[in-house]
């Protein structure tokens, strides 16, 4: 009896053991699953953090924008994405984005141009009034008055589209007061493939692989293959057909651009044609990115 009750716990132990290294060896490859799948989106996370961790550092918070606010005023019309027409009979132009046309008079719509329509309207569909406040140049060559728009809870509509990738961060200067947020918002969106940005004109393309009959806004990469000087302009030849122009009043703000030939860089803006030629013109040392 003593023998066999013996082998019976021994019998039981051995049983015990074994589950524990199942329940061990389960708990471990449920580490290291977890361990994986922490590792894979990990750097996703990390940019998630970082933009939102930049934004709030170089973004104004609901009460700076309000305590910004000039005078407040009501809108009658919004005409799209980034222009507003107001009771007071003004034409507003938002500073810093820019959306896609909405088609008017039978006109298509540009991609996202109704969406951030929409979405304007939705910010004004309970209360139409907006706060303004000003950069250095007040008006436009098509006497738009230019203003940061803001709602009564501290919304900027500006912060809202480009958040949600229906707009675009520009700079017309001198009013580049928000760049810094704006910019960084866009990028947190171009990140995620938000609106816009999961479009294929609005990549990165490579110079020498961009149409010949490629206008507007574009987002252009590549080696400098030269650099050339004329009366009035500096260049940066990226490929047979495109250059990059800087203007000679804008020169102060691109120092040392010869020594950038043969370096690859980024570079956003409008492109122009001109004798055949294609020009992308450079106003903004930010819109300028130095990638090796």
């Amino acid at each position: 009896m003593p023998l066999f009750c013996s082998n019976q716990w021994s019998v039981r132990l051995a049983g015990r053991k074994s589950n524990r290294k199942q329940k061990n060896s389960q708990r471990h490859f449920s580490f290291l699953r977890c361990l994986f799948y922490f590792r894979l989106f990990l750097p996703v996370l990390f940019v998630l953090l970082a933009a939102s961790v930049s934004a709030q550092e170089v973004c104004l918070t609901a009460q700076q924008q309000l305590k910004q606010i000039k005078h407040w005023t009501q809108v009658k019309t919004i005409v799209d994405g980034d222009t507003l027409h107001l009771k007071d009979g003004r034409k507003i132009r938002l500073i810093g984005i820019n959306t896609p046309e909405l088609g008017h008079r039978g006109e298509a719509s540009g991609p996202f141009g109704l969406q951030a329509w929409q979405t304007v309207r939705k910010l004004l569909a309970t209360n139409k009034t907006v706060g303004l406040y000003y950069d250095r140049e007040r008006k436009d060559r098509y006497k738009r008055t230019l203003a940061y728009v803001v709602l009564p809870d501290g919304t900027s509509i500006e912060e809202n589209l480009l958040r949600q990738g229906l707009a675009l961060s520009i700079v017309v200067l001198p009013n580049d007061r928000n760049l810094a947020c704006y910019r960084t918002l866009e990028t947190q969106a171009r990140k995620v493939g938000k609106g816009l940005w999961q479009l294929p004109e609005m990549q990165w393309f490579q110079a020498g692989k961009l149409s010949a009959k490629a206008e507007g806004y574009r987002f252009v990469s590549g080696r400098v293959l030269a650099y050339n000087e004329s009366r009035k302009y500096l260049y940066l030849k990226l490929s047979n057909n495109l250059s990059v122009q800087i203007a000679r009043k804008d020169q102060k703000k691109f120092k040392h651009l010869e020594s950038l030939v043969g370096k690859k860089i980024r570079v956003r803006g409008w492109i122009h044609r001109y004798k055949g030629r294609q020009n992308l013109r450079l106003r903004v040392r930010d819109n300028l990115e130095l990638i090796d």
